[in-house]
C-alpha cells in the first residue's frame, strides 16, 4: 500500500478491535456489528512490516536491564509447570487448576501483550487485572476458550467480544476464542481499553447502563497491570502448552536509540507477527478468483451500492519480500485476475478494471466496484502502489511480474492524463463519481428546486441537502494529504517518468493546504 512510516492502524476509529484468533483488524466501517475488511488489513499488515523494517535498524543491548519493559509471566509460571528448558515451553499439570502473578512496581506503559500455547482446554481463562494510577477503580480484560462472560453483567456484546462490569472492576473485556487448539494473541491493552469504552459510548443502551467513570477524564489517564491470572479448564489440563506470555513496552515509532536486548526482541517479534498474521489472513481467505470479498454493504445511493461480498482494487499485501513464502507470491499472482475483468453489477468472478467516461484507452482499477463507476484518487494510486510491488518482488522471468507491470503501465498512462480532473482549484476531489449524473439524480427521486424564504435559503432544506450531496466530493485534508504522499511515491519510485507531472501537482496541492487558491477571472 506504499505507507513508509507506522501509523499504528488500531487508533483509527474504523477499528472495531483486533481478532483475538486471527490477529487482524476488525472493521466497524458500514457495519457496527464488525467484518474484516481487507482493505484495512492490508493497511494494518504493511504498517507493521514498516515497524518491523524500522525496529531491524535499531540496537539491542545485551546486558542491559529490561525488567522495567518486559516481563516474561511465563517464567514466574514455571514453579507450577512442567517446563521444558531446551524448547522454551511449558506444560499444565493436571493438580493446577490456576497460575496466579502479581506485578510490582509497574510500569504504566506497560501493554504490549504476546501469548501463545497449544490445546489450552475448554473454559481455560487468561486474566489481565489492571488498575488506574489516580484511583482503586478496576478494569479487566479475558480471553477465554469458551462462550462465557462470567461474573457480572454483560451490557454490550458481537461474535468477538463481551462488555460488562462486576462487583470488583468498573468494566470487564472478555474476548472469546474460537479455537484453542493453537492460540496466539497480539494486543495492546490500552487499545483494548479504549476500543471497549468507544464501542460503548457509540451505543446508546450501554451509555446509560454503564458506570459513569467511562465517560470521566480518569478513563483517558494511565493505567498498570496488577495481576495476571491463567484459570486452566478442566479438560485434558496435562495436553496444554504455554509457550509465551510477555507483557512489554512498546517501542514508539518516533524514538530511536538502544535499547535492552530482551525489549528490543519483544517489540521486533510483535510487529513481525502482526505483519504475518494479516498476510496469512490473505492466503487463508482468498478467493478461487483471486479476490478477497468485503462482507459489508456498501451504499453510495438508495439505487447505487455495493451489495456483500464485493472486491476492492486497493487490497495487496508484500509477504514475499519478508518470507520468501512461496504461498504469498502465489496469492499476490492470482490477485492480479480481478485487475483484468470488468467492473459488473451481477455476481460472480470479481473484476475491479472500469474505464474512465467509457474510454477503453483509460483503464481504472476502483477501490468501489459500483456501476456507475465512482473513481476514487487514492484508492486508485494504491492499487498502482500494490502492483508496482509486486512486479519488483516478482522473481525475474515469471509472468506475474510482466502481467503486474503491464497493469501498472496501463494505470499510470490514466493517471497523468486524468489527473488535472481532480484539482478543486483550492483543494483536491476525493472521486469523481459528480462527472456521472445518476449518482446525483439517484440520491432522490424527487429533487425540486431550491425556495428562498425572505430572501435566503433554508439550510434545512432537504433539496438543499440532497443537491450538495450529490455534488463534487471534496477530499477532507486528511485524504488531501494522502494525495500529496502519493504524488510523491509516484514521482520518487513508482513512474519518475512522468515526474514533472506528479510534481507540478504536489506543488499546488500543497500550497492549497497553506491557504491558497488558484486563480480567478
Amino acid at each position: 500500500m506504499g505507507q513508509s512510516i507506522f501509523s499504528e492502524p488500531e487508533v483509527k476509529s474504523h477499528v472495531l478491535l483486533i481478532d483475538p484468533d486471527n490477529n487482524v483488524p476488525i472493521s466497524r466501517q458500514w457495519d457496527s456489528k464488525g467484518h474484516p475488511y481487507p482493505v484495512q488489513i492490508a493497511q494494518y499488515g504493511l504498517a507493521y512490516y514498516s515497524y518491523f523494517s524500522k525496529l531491524r535498524n535499531f540496537k539491542g543491548i545485551l546486558n542491559r536491564k529490561s525488567s522495567t519493559a518486559v516481563v516474561d509471566i511465563k517464567s514466574h509460571f514455571s514453579k507450577q509447570m512442567k517446563c521444558d528448558a531446551l524448547n522454551n515451553v511449558c506444560l499444565f499439570v493436571e493438580e493446577t487448576t490456576s497460575l496466579i502473578y502479581n506485578l510490582k512496581n509497574t510500569n504504566a506503559k506497560l501493554t504490549g501483550l504476546i501469548a501463545s500455547g497449544l490445546n489450552w482446554s475448554k473454559d481455560s481463562r487468561l486474566i489481565f487485572r489492571m488498575s488506574f494510577l489516580s484511583s482503586l477503580r478496576q478494569i479487566e480484560t479475558h480471553f477465554t476458550c469458551s462462550n462465557l462472560f462470567g461474573d457480572g453483567a454483560v451490557i454490550l456484546s458481537n461474535r468477538y467480544w463481551s462488555l460488562g462490569f462486576n462487583e470488583l472492576s468498573a468494566l470487564k473485556v472478555v474476548y472469546f476464542l474460537k479455537q484453542c487448539q493453537n492460540v496466539t494473541l497480539l494486543q495492546n491493552l490500552d487499545m483494548i481499553i479504549t476500543k471497549a469504552v468507544a464501542s460503548v459510548k457509540q451505543d446508546l443502551r450501554a451509555k446509560s447502563l454503564f458506570r459513569g467513570f467511562l465517560f470521566g477524564s480518569e478513563i483517558d489517564e494511565k493505567f498498570v497491570v496488577n495481576e495476571v491470572e491463567f484459570q486452566v479448564g478442566k479438560e485434558a489440563r496435562s495436553l496444554g502448552q504455554l509457550n509465551d506470555l510477555l507483557l512489554f513496552i512498546p517501542i514508539a515509532n518516533d524514538q530511536n536509540g538502544a535499547y535492552a536486548d530482551q525489549h528490543l526482541i519483544a517489540n521486533k517479534e510483535f510487529a513481525r507477527r502482526r505483519f504475518l498474521s494479516a498476510a496469512e489472513w490473505f492466503v487463508e481467505n482468498q478467493q478461487e478468483d483471486g479476490s478477497w470479498r468485503v462482507k459489508a454493504k456498501r451504499v453510495f445511493t438508495s439505487d447505487i451500492y455495493l451489495k456483500p461480498g464485493w472486491c476492492s482494487a486497493m487490497g495487496q499485501v508484500r509477504a514475499a519480500n519478508l518470507t520468501n513464502d512461496p504461498r504469498f507470491q502465489a496469492a499476490a499472482a492470482r490477485a492480479l485476475g480481478p485487475f483484468s475483468r470488468p467492473v459488473t453489477p451481477k455476481s460472480g468472478n470479481c473484476g475491479v478494471r472500469a474505464y474512465f467516461l467509457d474510454q477503453k484507452t483509460l483503464p481504472w482499477y476502483e477501490e468501489y466496484p459500483a456501476v456507475p463507476s465512482v473513481f476514487v484518487l487514492n484508492g486508485f494510486i494504491f492499487s498502482l502502489i500494490g502492483l508496482h510491488d509486486l512486479s519488483k518482488a516478482s522473481p525475474v522471468g515469471y509472468e506475474n511480474g510482466s502481467i503486474a507491470t503491464e497493469l501498472l503501465t496501463e494505470g499510470v498512462e490514466t493517471l497523468a492524463r486524468v489527473l488535472p480532473l481532480f484539482d478543486s482549484g483550492f483543494g483536491s476531489f476525493y472521486d469523481l463519481r459528480h462527472l456521472n449524473p445518476a449518482h446525483a439524480l439517484r440520491l432522490s427521486p424527487h429533487i425540486e428546486r431550491l425556495r428562498m424564504e425572505k430572501g435566503r435559503v433554508n439550510v434545512g432544506d432537504q433539496n438543499l441537502q440532497a443537491l450538495l450531496k450529490g455534488g463534487p466530493n471534496r477530499a477532507r485534508w486528511q485524504y488531501h494529504r494522502v494525495h500529496l504522499q502519493q504524488l510523491f511515491q509516484m514521482a520518487n519510485v513508482i513512474a519518475p517518468q512522468y515526474a514533472s507531472t506528479w510534481n507540478l501537482f504536489f506543488d499546488r496541492w500543497l500550497a492549497y493546504m497553506w491557504g491558497f487558491r488558484s486563480g480567478h477571472n
